[in-house]
């Protein structure tokens, strides 16, 4: 239920499309929904967003947006959404590129060191209803090392933020489902390169260490890392002895399977195998992972594992999978458990 709560605050009108509307087209729906909009929120850009039923009938939403313009205050970005087109991150690796035109390009190239600033791209993109939480830790560590966040990817994202996001030094994406495609075209366009893209994001204390020590690397700030890390070190330690010593050898060798996104997988295998002592003997991902494959293989070669791996895992193979292995529990959610 969570996900069914808007956290954006976006405005969002809607030309709600009858039986009629289908059959005999909603161009004209359209248009009047546009200028509506466009006096009512008086935004500078609004996306128009052409879902399963205008893609059904074949609206042509590019061409009805490039014939209002002359016509409308804001920047109108047509896109075509419709699911059966792809699924959920298909849709935000759409949206991220819908973002690129309004970037503008550094005019000066820069002198000497480079100033620490960074963008951080689709913090959102996993299933973590709690991924806001994780934003802010991670804007407030930045902060704590004097690395500036230009703009976010989006998430109370003004337009000016968006503008300026050439002028950051290193991109930082915060999913291993989304995102990649639209880092390496910023730094193809904008020549800002991302970073961190090899390495587990920050789920456990060790992913988290490793994820703080290649921050600094990059920014060549390792002494004023190390703070961050021991204090980070001892409230895990010291919230486990009073919470969970009792608990974790329970679990102890506990054959487990997981069912996440790459986003979270990723980071729990070494979170489970290493620090709670589990055995991950089966590992579902929802999401088919193609630029974040060779972190996770070189995880479990690390680790000496050998998970049984299947990646786009729908309803169907996730039931099968959990059938066929006898493991002691599950990580997941309560689709899992019914």
């Amino acid at each position: 239920d969570a996900h069914e709560v808007d956290f954006t605050k976006r405005k969002v009108g809607c030309t709600r499309l009858f039986e009629s509307d289908i059959v005999m087209g909603a161009s004209d729906k359209l248009k009047g929904m546009i200028k509506e909009a466009d006096q009512s929120f008086d935004s500078k850009v609004m996306f128009v967003v052409g879902t399963c039923a205008a893609d059904i009938i074949g609206e042509d939403i590019a061409g009805l947006c490039n014939q209002l313009q002359p016509n409308i205050k804001a920047k109108l970005v047509p896109l075509m959404a419709g699911g059966f087109r792809g699924n959920a991150y298909d849709g935000l690796e759409m949206g991220l590129e819908a973002l690129l035109p309004f970037i503008k390009k550094r005019q000066t190239k820069r002198r000497g060191r480079k100033p620490r600033i960074v963008n951080i791209i689709a913090p959102q993109a996993n299933l973590n209803p709690t991924w806001w939480a994780d934003l802010e830790w991670v804007k407030q560590t930045l902060k704590s090392l004097r690395i500036k966040v230009q703009t976010v990817f989006s998430h109370n994202t003004s337009f000016e933020e968006l503008e300026q996001a050439g002028e950051a030094t290193a991109n930082i994406v915060l999913s291993h489902d989304v995102g990649y495609k639209f880092a390496r075209k910023m730094q193809q366009t904008h020549d800002i390169p991302l970073i961190l893209d090899d390495i587990p994001l920050p789920i456990g204390v060790n992913n988290t260490t490793r994820w703080l020590k290649a921050l600094a690397a990059h920014f060549k700030i390792d002494e004023k890392v190390e703070p961050i890390i021991k204090q980070g070190e001892e409230m895990v330690v010291d919230t486990l002895r009073k919470r969970a010593l009792m608990i974790i050898p329970r679990y102890r060798n506990c054959r487990i399977a997981v069912s996440a996104d790459g986003t979270l997988g990723i980071g729990l295998v070494r979170m489970l195998f290493e620090e709670l002592e589990m055995i991950p003997e089966v590992l579902l991902f929802r999401s088919a992972m193609p630029d974040s494959r060779s972190i996770l293989e070189r995880e479990l070669h690390s680790l000496g594992l050998t998970s049984r791996v299947i990646f786009s895992a729908d309803g169907y193979q996730v039931k099968q999978t959990l059938e066929e292995f006898d493991v002691d529990a599950v990580i997941g959610s309560a689709w899992e458990k019914y």
